[in-house]
């Protein structure tokens, strides 16, 4: 072929590896995340005003070694702090780099197993599969008996999978450490275990969204 030809076929090429990478990605997302609205939690789109942002980029730039240390974050914080945005900074960017996470919290697990009681244990050996599994609001889910011990049961498997976890909660390392029960106790020293702890503090974001739209309802009535 005459350099034309191979320009025009590097050219080709390229384009395809292109938009193979781009379905990789767009398939791992729709199976990795439980709400469309992550998507947008990237870094491209932070507002920069997060401390905790460096932390979860340095995750994302050493995942290998994390993931040979099986080392995973506990993003602990009150309410509105942007623990839940900092998670899906992580889960995207590895996605990009076409590497499957699973963003999911435990009332959707828990309605999960609820509706497939038979097939519980393959589906938890699946969320044990990917190679990083991050829960939100980890903390907020029924506290009933039936629960707690699939709480466990997720929380245990994971850990015996020796792969990393990402949890996001607004218990403070107090609560953690304090647990009111042995059922309680058991889940929460696996995760505080197997999660490098990572205090999310500052403005509460969602307060002051709230704020903003309350002036600017403000200034659209005085108009």
């Amino acid at each position: 072929e005459c350099d034309c030809q191979r320009a025009q076929r590097m050219e080709r090429e390229a384009a395809e590896q292109q938009r193979k990478h781009r379905d990789k990605v767009e398939e791992l997302k729709r199976r990795g995340f439980t709400d469309p609205a992550m998507r947008e939690w990237t870094f491209a789109n932070d507002n920069g005003r997060n401390p905790q942002m460096k932390t979860a980029r340095f995750y994302v730039e050493h995942w290998e070694d994390m993931k040979a240390g099986n080392i995973g974050y506990l993003l602990w914080g009150s309410v509105g702090t942007g623990k839940s945005y900092l998670a899906g900074c992580i889960a995207n960017a590895l996605m990009e780099q076409e590497i499957s996470v699973k963003m999911t919290n435990f009332a959707a697990v828990l309605n999960d197993l609820a509706a497939s009681f038979e097939g519980r244990n393959e589906y938890i050996s699946k969320l044990c599969r990917y190679p990083l599994l991050i829960l939100d609001d980890f903390g907020m889910e029924r506290g009933t008996e039936y629960g707690l011990e699939q709480v466990y049961n997720v929380i245990d498997s994971r850990y015996r999978s020796e792969k990393p976890l990402i949890v996001t909660t607004n218990l403070s390392l107090d609560e953690l450490n304090n647990p009111p029960d042995t059922a309680h106790k058991r889940i929460y020293d696996r995760v505080t275990e197997m999660c490098t702890p990572v205090c999310c503090s500052g403005v509460n974001f969602r307060r002051e969204k709230a704020q903003e739209k309350m002036e600017r309802l403000k200034k659209l009535m005085n108009d």
